[in-house]
């Protein structure tokens, strides 16, 4: 799959992303700053407690920069993420605690920390998307609408993308199709029973759908051994197999045996 390729909008809109991340980090920093200083004093940091701020908040950037970078090279390690959500609900609870007992004080301290880790989030799912795309390993998802309206046949087709990555939701439906309607077709052929009734031959093609090959590949093998001789092909093979017959007994060595002989003279 080609490189995302962006345009001059998309350059504009990414500044104005970075930009408004920069500023509410900034902002969250200083409105934070003051309320932890305080409080590691009051827990006894000393000449510490002005530094502890700015070591909890740069270790939350340095840790989700590079969760961004690591993803963007898709070679993600989930801890660094997990680090720094622990460190921002720390920062969140600080924050808190200089107005507690006021759940809209609390309230006001969480929600700079919180905008700040959304959009984070929103650019590591961007980067690890086209990360995915660009490489050729994107895996797209199956539509809500139809885990509501199908929800077991949806999980089996889910369970097929996963297990052999079919990443083409399209090509997985056009795969599902084709099973519905090769199935039909020696449902009509052989009756309710023929999953009995059918030869391996023409329940093969099912089979190997379940592992993600293609029925466009196996279709024609699968149906050419379930469809019957037609009925003239039939009856050409009727003196083949009497000739057959009588040549293994002796009877009319190298040839066919004539339609008019073996019946009795009529008076």
């Amino acid at each position: 799959m080609a490189a995302i390729k962006l345009t001059r909008a998309h350059r504009i809109l990414v500044a104005i992303v970075l930009t408004g991340a920069v500023i509410i980090a900034a902002i969250g920093f200083v409105g934070s700053y003051a309320a932890v200083r305080d409080l590691a004093e009051r827990k006894g940091f000393g000449e510490f407690a002005p530094f502890f701020p700015i070591g909890v908040d740069a270790g939350i950037v340095v840790l989700l920069a590079l969760d961004l970078l690591l993803t963007w090279l898709r070679i993600p390690f989930p801890l660094l993420r997990q680090s720094a959500w622990l460190l921002t609900a720390a920062t969140i609870a600080f924050n808190g605690a200089s107005a507690w007992g006021d759940p809209l004080g609390v309230g006001m301290h969480a929600i700079i920390p919180v905008l700040f880790v959304i959009t984070v989030e929103a650019a590591r799912h961007a980067i690890g998307r086209v990360a995915d795309i660009t490489a050729d390993r994107h895996m797209e998802g199956v539509r809500m609408w139809r885990w509501f309206l199908s929800p077991v046949p949806t999980f089996r087709l889910w369970r097929r993308m996963k297990l052999w990555e079919l990443r083409s939701y399209q090509e997985v439906i056009a795969m599902e199709r084709d099973r519905l309607v090769y199935q039909a077709q020696l449902r009509a052929e052989y009756g309710r029973a023929w999953r009995r009734r059918a030869p391996v031959e023409a329940r093969m093609p099912l089979k190997l759908a379940r592992y993600g090959v293609p029925l466009r590949d196996t279709a024609a093998t699968g149906l050419a051994a379930a469809r019957p001789r037609p009925a003239m092909e039939r009856q050409r093979t009727l003196p083949e197999r009497g000739r057959a017959d009588a040549a293994a007994f002796g009877e009319i060595p190298g040839a066919a045996p004539d339609p008019g002989e073996g019946r009795l003279a009529q008076p």
